[in-house]
């Protein structure tokens, strides 16, 4: 348990780390190709961080569970994340002066780069469990 334990840490802080250099890659391109939208830019990215991020608290809880239960949960908070994605969305585009285009194309960019990570980083952890 311990190992498995230590094991998820450093998965976890692999994401982290690969999303961080992400971001450093982000604000190189958008402050050489759009300054004047950086602010939609880091929010988009920062929106598809967190709720990536967020799906490590249903792995973490739930991946000695049978298989059945894992992928349950693991569905039902992908579907829950997804209704809370499309409802940030609304309202940041609603409530916020961004510039709909550069906010939305960064969004989409950077929740593909960081659900690519997270498939990555859950199949390791899975991969350890069996």
């Amino acid at each position: 348990m311990a190992f498995h334990h230590q094991y998820f840490k450093t998965v976890l802080y692999q994401f982290v780390n690969y999303c961080f250099w992400g971001l450093v890659i982000v604000l190189v391109l958008s402050y050489i190709w759009a300054s004047a939208q950086w602010g939609a830019i880091m929010v988009a990215y920062g929106l598809s961080f967190v709720f990536v991020f967020s799906n490590f608290w249903v792995v973490h809880k739930y991946r000695e569970q049978s298989h059945k239960k894992f992928y349950r949960q693991f569905l039902t908070g992908l579907s829950i994340r997804f209704l809370l994605v499309i409802i940030a969305l609304i309202v940041i585009l609603e409530v916020t002066k961004f510039h709909q285009i550069y906010f939305t194309v960064s969004f989409i960019i950077s929740y593909i780069l960081h659900s690519v990570i997270e498939v990555m980083s859950i199949n390791k952890i899975l991969q350890t469990d069996n």
